[in-house]
């Protein structure tokens, strides 16, 4: 996202607190929610399709640590970092924004569900838009973080369970 295009979100969040509110909780508070699913869709998985149980374990881990492990060696810079950027939640981090691993484990989650439950699977892929959103929006992530977190953390993890 160019520096330009930043500020005008920037400053419509910043005009009115209650957007901030709403952007602070959704950063903060969506990444928990996505966490709390995840147990409940192993329970549910375990009770009434335990022949994926598993998979539901042990794919998603190894995803995220293919992730973690490929941000870690890529070590993108992020939007702050690169100057004209102020983040409107402050973070400290330096690099390892490329993929994003929130984006990347609610991509996970949601596939996850589909395979277990598709009404939650639909409802935690929306999640995770709103989680991508989140990050972008608050200035931690470039689009491109986000997109591709997401993208390859739903599909590397529901290739496991077609």
């Amino acid at each position: 996202m160019r520096v330009g295009s930043y500020e005008k979100i920037r400053t419509w969040f910043l005009e009115k607190e209650w957007r901030m509110m709403f952007l602070r909780a959704a950063y903060r508070g969506l990444p928990l929610v996505v966490a709390a699913g995840y147990p409940v869709c192993l329970l549910v998985c375990f009770l009434s399709r335990r022949e994926l149980f598993l998979r539901a374990v042990l794919v998603p881990a190894a995803m995220f640590f293919f992730v973690s492990a490929f941000r870690h060696i890529a070590d993108f810079p992020r939007p702050y970092e690169r100057g004209g950027i102020l983040p409107l939640i402050a973070k400290d981090k330096k690099g390892h924004s490329f993929p994003s691993r929130h984006a990347a484990s609610a991509g996970m989650i949601a596939a996850v569900w589909m395979a277990v439950w598709m009404p939650g699977g639909i409802l935690f892929s929306a999640v995770a838009v709103l989680v991508a959103a989140s990050r972008v929006l608050a200035g931690v992530h470039h689009v491109r973080d986000v997109l591709f977190g997401g993208v390859f953390g739903f599909f590397a993890v529901w290739i496991f369970f077609v």
